[in-house]
């Protein structure tokens, strides 16, 4: 009996003890107010509530960059290159002679054309010396003919002198027809002189190979002392000018056209461009058809470099933000958004599109929420804009 009377006096002592101990953690905590840290106000921040707006429906397209004009210069003539002036990069003017092939075999086969026109003009020459004489002596005999037949008729002269004048005048008469006949001959050989002169003259030319537009030379075939057949292929030349050849869905065909403006993106920035050329066939396999664009002249590009064009299809509602709202870090983006008391919340979202100096806000922002757009790099979560 007393051993039970004494565990129950120490159990009530224990507790006592535990009741005692939570007063007075109770009055301790009583004795201090709670209070939370101070929010950190900062100033010159400007918010800009978001809104709806217009943006173009745009379609991406891939493609590949091309010359407006390829040009693959081969050799026209049998040889052995003696000489090549450029190398893969340069620039080049049209006209500008780019390689020098053997030129002996057409030199010596226009110097026989030349001396071949030569001849023929001296000949001509002196038959035309011929052909006046000849002239003169038909004019001399058809007169003295022409005389004879009225001092025949007059009995005044014989028959015998008669025929005599009149056997003159048809030698005279026949002589000149054979040099005039003679003269259409060597015409004709002249003329004849003068297209070979023409053929080797051509033919010479192939021994220099000129660049026939103004561009950038890409490849280089061959080298001094290669022996080249006609056709084999020396270098290769690109216009200056470049396009954006991209494949588009056919059921978009009817929603661009010519003389389109297209932002274009490159490996170099972004660039506007104009729809040039739209192919109608579209392709069997991919049920695409293609549209070229042409790009500026400082793009700085290159054939067979990669490109995406943004195509405009139409008008979408977007969610806008001034670029200067965008925080990046790393591979996060995000935003301020400030509430109703002015706090700053840093929201992560996700872009799509950039026009001008917006962005558009794919997901995290709703419309009528206000984002800080000045000073967002010296801001932190859970600041508070002053009033301005």
């Amino acid at each position: 009996m007393e051993k039970t009377k004494i565990m129950k006096r120490n159990l009530y002592i224990s507790l006592s003890a535990v009741l005692a101990a939570s007063l007075l953690l109770a009055a301790c905590n009583g004795g201090q107010q709670s209070k939370s840290p101070a929010r950190r106000v900062v100033t010159g921040v400007q918010l800009q509530t978001v809104r709806l707006q217009s943006l173009p429906a745009m379609i991406d397209a891939v493609g590949t960059v091309s010359s407006v004009n390829t040009s693959v210069l081969s050799a026209q003539i049998a040889g052995t290159v003696r000489e090549i002036r450029v190398k893969p990069g340069d620039r080049v003017r049209r006209g500008e002679v780019l390689a020098v092939l053997d030129d002996r075999a057409p030199l010596a086969q226009l110097g026989m054309a030349k001396a071949g026109v030569e001849e023929a003009s001296q000949g001509l020459v002196e038959i035309d010396h011929d052909l006046q004489a000849a002239q003169a002596n038909l004019q001399f005999a058809t007169a003295t003919y022409k005389r004879y037949q009225g001092l025949l008729a007059k009995s005044s002269i014989s028959p015998q002198e008669f025929d005599g004048a009149q056997a003159r005048y048809k030698a005279a008469l026949a002589n000149e027809q054979a040099l005039e006949a003679k003269k259409k001959q060597i015409e004709a050989k002249q003329q004849q002189a003068r297209s070979q002169q023409s053929s080797a003259q051509t033919l010479y030319s192939y021994s220099t190979i000129v660049s026939p537009l103004t561009g950038v030379v890409v490849t280089k075939a061959v080298d001094a002392g290669t022996v080249v057949m006609p056709g084999t292929p020396v270098l290769t030349v690109e216009d200056a000018r470049y396009r954006l050849e991209v494949s588009v869905p056919e059921e978009l065909m009817g929603s661009i056209r010519l003389g389109q403006e297209v932002a274009v993106s490159l490996r170099k920035g972004e660039f506007q461009g104009s729809v040039t050329e739209i192919v109608p066939a579209a392709d069997p396999a991919s049920r695409t058809f293609v549209v070229k664009i042409d790009l500026p002249q400082d793009c700085g590009c290159r054939s067979g470099e990669y490109g995406k064009a943004s195509l405009p299809l139409g008008v979408d509602k977007s969610l806008l933000v001034p670029r200067t709202a965008v925080v990046r870090r790393g591979e996060l983006e995000a935003v301020f958004v400030a509430n109703q008391n002015r706090v700053l919340e840093f929201r992560l979202v996700k872009t799509g599109r950039m026009t001008g100096g917006r962005v558009e806000i794919l997901s995290g922002l709703s419309a009528g929420e206000q984002v800080a757009v000045t000073k967002v790099d010296q801001l932190q979560d859970g600041e508070q804009v002053g009033e301005q």
